[in-house]
């Protein structure tokens, strides 16, 4: 790819479409993906993090708060996983005692107790929204169709800053219409909404039909434009209005009739999404026309009602409680909410303890999983975030920058065949694909090794990907999975995709495209129980390329015995570069000891 990039001018659309023959450019979510760590199979699982809280969140959602700052040690049982537990990695670790009770136990950073705190609320519905336009969110209470809103963020008092009327309907909410960034009270009943212009003193009201009696009302940003539009959810059904005409223009099938939404921006994009709560716990999911990714779930121990807020003003809602009147702001019971925020610093990324002295660093979460009687360690992160830690493994990311930034050609192609040869992966139930050659190369964020961190990203690899975002390679209506080598010699050697001519191989910088070996004949002979070898002969090419291709057969005559080898096994036997090479033998001396010319052109022998 670097060749055709530098030599003939192609884009990386050009050359995908080259070398991958029978399929065509689509594109696909940024889902989580699943990589099992083969080098942690059949050890316990032992992971910790820097600084910040760690926590385990088991098959039913039961959140285990480790520490902060800790590391972690998950050995599979009989009766599920025993828990061991230390300052870091380097121990010493001291069991917990008891099992947690699950085939897969989830290890994630957490976000820790949020400044909230509680808040004791008069009497009323609660109610959440920004009334100060400050950036966070402040506490409101409905008493009739009196709305008492205090506007020092979660500390509510027992005076309001603001008392104003509107009729409160079946359900209250707070929505900021006209994108100005602050909330208004926000009244429905049976399909009829109601709300204030703004929170002056004396403010006028406007309103609105959308709905049904039995739906329950809904209002978040669902396009990004910063203003909020209506929503209803109606049995299990999810209808939003973008437009505000009254009408749906996305309906989707999401959770149980019986589930209680709640709606927040669970990850900062500015993007309402959606959520609910079911019995004791908390689901959450980012967006709504094609959810992406579906949150750990939180349990809750004890509440009234379920809400959601930006308390600190960092953009991203959290969950809260109401209980007894008592506005609970950190959250959960557990007071930790799991995350797989890719972006988060290095000290508070999860960590795997690999060696002594050594840490490996991984974005998004590991897992332990109970499979078949063995153990596994799985990291699960998002695809993207996932390839910023393959592409500059399995191609220079310094290509790049080559002849003003043409070679970035070589690094989109290679983002767009490790991108589908990945989602083209399906390996087991609980990982799509793995961590060594045998799949991509992929050593996670970074590694620390006696406290120094190299990286394994790189930011001209991290431009390709964001370049390509989302872009694979499709045929019969699924990801191609998208073999690749580092040299081809000029053809490629075909299999699943066509073989095709490759003269992008031929480039100054490429030291494989002709290549050359000395080879003893005492190491053939020895292979053959030290024969002694007359002839070494290419019986078989594939017809394809220089000399005529790839050697599929080659022939050795140890006096009146014959032996054949196909090409990759001769190859693999003597560790040649590839099958594709020629062997003069009319100028073989013995007294050399080595199959080789008296005059040696470059490429003659093996090449």
């Amino acid at each position: 790819s670097l060749g055709y990039a530098l030599n003939h001018g192609w884009s990386s659309e050009q050359m995908l479409d080259h070398y991958y023959g029978d399929t065509t450019a689509g594109t696909q979510p940024n889902d989580i993906i699943t990589i099992r760590l083969e080098s942690a199979s059949d050890q316990p699982t032992v992971a910790g993090v820097d600084s910040g809280a760690m926590v385990l969140v088991a098959d039913d959602g039961t959140v285990t708060h480790v520490g902060q700052g800790r590391a972690i040690r998950l050995t599979s049982t009989a009766g599920g996983f025993s828990v061991a537990d230390a300052p870091d990695c380097s121990g010493p670790f001291v069991e917990r005692g008891g099992l947690i009770d699950a085939e897969t136990i989830r290890i994630s950073t957490a976000d820790t107790e949020l400044s909230g705190g509680a808040a004791s609320l008069p009497a009323g519905r609660v109610v959440v929204g920004d009334w100060d336009g400050d950036g966070d969110d402040d506490l409101g209470v409905v008493d009739g169709n009196t709305w008492k809103l205090f506007f020092d963020g979660p500390a509510a008092q027992d005076t309001p800053d603001r008392t104003l009327t509107l009729a409160a309907g079946d359900q209250v909410l707070a929505a900021d219409w006209d994108g100005d960034g602050i909330d208004t009270p926000t009244s429905f009943t049976a399909g009829q909404w109601s709300w204030l212009n703004d929170v002056s003193n004396n403010p006028a009201s406007s309103s609105a039909t959308f709905g049904a009696s039995s739906d329950e009302a809904i209002v978040g940003d669902w396009d990004g434009d910063g203003d909020d539009d209506f929503g209803l959810h109606r049995g299990r059904r999810w209808l939003f209005d973008l437009d505000g005409v009254g009408a749906e223009e996305i309906n989707i099938g999401y959770g149980l009739d019986t589930d209680a939404p709640i709606i927040g921006d669970w990850n900062g994009d500015g993007i309402d999404d959606l959520g609910f709560v079911r019995g004791s716990v908390w689901v959450r999911r980012i967006g709504i026309a094609a959810p992406e990714e579906n949150l750990p779930q939180v349990p809750f121990v004890s509440i009234d009602r379920a809400i959601a807020g930006d308390w600190d003003g960092n953009g991203v809602d959290h969950p809260a409680s109401v209980v007894n009147g008592n506005a609970d702001l950190t959250g959960p019971t557990s007071r930790l909410i799991p995350r797989l925020n890719p972006d988060l610093p290095l000290e508070e990324t999860i960590h795997r303890c690999e060696a002594v002295g050594v840490q490996r660093f991984y974005r998004g979460e590991l897992r332990a999983v109970a499979n078949g009687g063995r153990q596994r360690t799985v990291n699960a992160v998002e695809v993207e975030s996932y390839l910023r830690a393959v592409v500059p493994q399995e191609m220079p990311a310094s290509w790049a920058s080559i002849d003003g930034g043409t070679g970035a050609a070589a690094l989109e192609t290679q983002a767009v065949s490790a991108r589908s040869y990945a989602l083209g992966e399906n390996r087991t139930s609980y990982a799509r694909t793995c961590d060594t050659i045998s799949c991509q190369v992929y050593g996670g964020r970074a590694v620390r090794r006696n406290g120094v961190v190299t990286g394994n990203e790189h930011p001209l690899s991290d431009t390709a990907l964001s370049d390509t975002a989302g872009i694979v390679r499709m045929r019969g209506g699924e990801v191609a999975r998208t073999e690749f080598s580092s040299s081809t010699g000029g053809w490629t050697a075909g299999g699943v995709f066509p073989s095709v001519e490759d003269l992008g191989d031929d480039v100054d910088r490429n030291p494989n495209h002709d290549w050359s070996e000395q080879l003893p004949i005492s190491q053939i002979e020895a292979r053959f129980s030290n024969r002694t070898l007359t002839e070494l002969t290419v019986t078989g090419r594939n017809g394809l390329g220089q000399d005529g291709g790839r050697v599929t057969e080659v022939s050795f005559v140890f006096g009146d015995e014959v032996f054949t080898m196909d090409g990759d096994e001769f190859r693999r036997a003597f560790g040649l570069k590839s099958n594709w090479f020629s062997v003069d033998w009319q100028l073989v001396s013995r007294r050399t000891d080595c199959i080789c010319p008296e005059t040696w052109p470059a490429t003659e022998l093996f090449d």
